[in-house]
């Protein structure tokens, strides 16, 4: 499970901007007025020049970590661009206040220049802001969705996981209304902590939960999707859910149903066949055999390491090492 948490852990950092580091603050002259001597007036207008290119070239290394992160992130090819799109937008607007800036040749034209780029400098920060905030939804998406198939797993191995799926619902909540925040120009720095804090809770009960899951070493495990058929057979502690049709054999092997949709828990001896779009994790010593398309990641034996693979046609699972 360390890789899990590892995994988890390191998304966590992507939460608030901060991990691309602090956007800089800009740059403002200082002391415009201390005396009408020429030389004096010149050296303050080459500390205010170079202290304002200095900030220039701090936004642009903040611009070219954030194009790093979200190169080398795992994010869809659509929000990558959207993404890039803004960062290459906030370059286009940094290459005009830094013209403008070292076109300055004196007092007068550094103040002009000071005044002209604060217009440019609301716009921008607004979008170094958006990008940000964009780049920490989408990661913490990602560790959303990983949580839930840890909840799934945990739930599969017949562990109670109501506690963490409740933490992560409220995690959800909060998400979206951030999203809509978002939607409509508000700032929602506070709200990606309060959401932060809210992703270490379900963290937190994952944790708890990762104690009690504790596999036999002869115990496999397959975690598969199919939009199609399948038959599950074996020993097993199953969690199948999604929408269809699910027939168990026996119907005593079904320790937990959902009313409203199909989910249901499977444990022992047992057959269960489907026909719909489902996905199914368990665990045990049985095989799953797939008709239609999907994915899977499945290890013969739980220490093993995960084969994973996608089928267009049909495929058959073997897990467990005791046969």
């Amino acid at each position: 499970m360390k890789a899990t948490w590892l995994i988890i852990g390191l998304a966590l950092l992507l939460l608030i901007p901060s991990a691309v580091g602090a956007m800089p603050e800009r740059g403002e002259g200082k002391n415009w007025n201390y005396s009408n001597n020429g030389e004096w007036r010149e050296k303050i207008f080459k500390e205010n020049k170079e202290r304002m290119m200095n900030w220039v070239e701090k936004c642009e290394r903040w611009m070219e970590r954030m194009q790093e992160k979200v190169n080398t992130s795992n994010l869809g090819e659509e929000q990558k661009l959207r993404i890039q799109d803004r960062v290459r937008n906030m370059e286009v607007k940094m290459e005009q206040i830094k013209s403008q800036i070292s076109n300055a040749n004196n007092y007068e034209d550094l103040r002009k220049a000071m005044k002209e780029t604060g217009k440019l400098w609301i716009n921008m920060s607004k979008e170094m802001r958006l990008v940000a905030y964009e780049h920490a939804i989408t990661q913490t998406e990602k560790v959303i969705e990983r949580l839930e198939e840890l909840a799934d797993r945990f739930e599969s191995y017949g562990l109670d996981t109501t506690k963490l799926r409740n933490a992560i619902e409220d995690a959800n909540s909060t998400l979206l209304r951030i999203k809509e925040k978002l939607a409509n120009g508000e700032d929602v720095f506070k709200d990606l902590r309060e959401l932060k804090k809210k992703i270490d809770l379900a963290f937190s009960e994952a944790k708890k939960l990762a104690r009690e899951y504790k596999p036999k070493p002869s115990n496999g495990l397959v975690n598969a999707k199919v939009n199609g058929t399948f038959t599950l057979s074996g020993t097993i502690n199953a969690l199948i859910k999604g929408t269809g049709n699910i027939e168990v054999n026996p119907e005593s092997a079904v320790t937990n149903a959902n009313a409203t949709a199909v989910a249901i828990v499977v444990k022992g001896n047992a057959t269960v066949e489907g026909d719909g779009k489902f996905k199914i994790i368990a665990h045990g010593n049985g095989t799953l055999v797939m008709d239609g398309e999907g994915s899977y990641a499945y290890k013969e034996c739980v220490n093993d390491k995960f084969t994973t693979g996608s089928f267009e046609d049909s495929v058959t699972i073997e897990f467990g090492c005791e046969k």
